[in-house]
């Protein structure tokens, strides 16, 4: 198992030197102006004083070892919008939000997805699975742009049963949890029911029936500790996906969180904050899939066996 660990954790440090690396030339090439407007009417010797002060007068590999440097150390740089604000400020500062109602939304997600799958996939083509089945074809066509404002709209302000919006007490949480959730509630349930039909299919899975032993210790003991593989193989992604919050999400409830300001970055040119935040993300995606390798070598002792082969 350590070689196992060992061998994904230097997977993972040569991927994310290939973001990095990948992400910064990458900001090379965008056209425009990091500064703004305001550069093109500074005096050119001030221009040059400016960009001398981030770096930017020395040739790209030079950049490039002196930002990789930095990166090693936890300096993301400074923004080129804000002077005063840094990249890691900005994410101490914001992904607290991000993360709490990722969290949240994830939690919600596993635990309704999971059981939806497994109780579709118990009472294949009867009115539980197409019940579960027809929430689940909801989930995967409204978007989160949609489901967001009509429970804001709907629950919050027309029923008034939790608020609309803000990012303040306990009761603020859930709707945003629940819009957030909704698509990969959907994506756990369809992918649990498949995986359960195929294991039930299996020939231990019909010895165990032909034992006569009881449908709840067929299900934990047997059926779902092989069909919830595939689940955790996409648990990874979806984490990441639902913890680095969405825009849109954000914006409907007034959450204070990192998507906002991954996409103002965006639209001023913000090279330093892109960047910065971009690693930032990658390298989340990266230490889940990680973690993900990990419990998936956990769960199943074959996937060891088959890697040191």
């Amino acid at each position: 198992m350590l070689k196992y660990v060992l061998r994904r954790f230097i997977y993972m440090i040569i991927t994310l030197w290939v973001i990095i690396t990948a992400t910064f030339f990458l900001m090379k090439l965008l056209p425009g102006n990091p500064f703004g407007e305001a550069a093109a009417k500074m005096p050119p010797e001030n221009l040059a004083i400016l960009k001398a002060q981030y770096g930017l007068d020395k040739p790209e590999w030079q950049q490039y070892l002196k930002y990789l440097g930095n990166v090693a150390v936890g300096d993301l740089g400074v923004s080129y919008q804000f002077p005063t604000r840094t990249v890691v400020s900005v994410i101490k500062q914001s992904f607290p939000a991000s993360l709490e109602l990722g969290i949240e939304s994830l939690i919600i997600a596993v635990i309704f997805g999971i059981t939806l799958g497994i109780i579709a996939a118990l009472r294949h083509n009867k009115w539980q699975d197409y019940s579960a089945m027809f929430i689940a074809l909801i989930g995967i066509s409204v978007p989160s742009f949609v489901v967001a404002p009509l429970l804001s709209l709907y629950v919050g302000n027309r029923w008034g049963i939790l608020p609309p919006g803000l990012w303040e007490g306990p009761e603020n949480r859930i709707l945003p949890a629940i819009a957030l959730a909704f698509g990969t509630i959907a994506i756990l349930a369809r992918m649990m029911r498949a995986s359960m039909l195929e294991v039930s299919s299996l020939d231990y899975i019909k010895t165990a029936k032909s034992k006569g032993l009881p449908t709840s210790k067929i299900v934990i003991g047997h059926m779902l500790r092989n069909a919830i593989l595939p689940v955790v193989t996409i648990l990874g992604p979806i984490a990441v996906n639902v913890i680095t919050g969405t825009l849109i999400v954000e914006s409907v409830f007034v959450i204070p969180g990192l998507g906002y300001q991954f996409v103002s970055s965006i639209t001023t040119l913000d090279y330093t904050m892109i960047t910065g935040l971009t690693i930032f993300y990658a390298a989340i995606l990266i230490v889940v899939m990680f973690l993900t390798d990990i419990a998936y070598g956990i769960i199943d002792p074959r996937i060891r066996m088959s890697g040191r082969r």
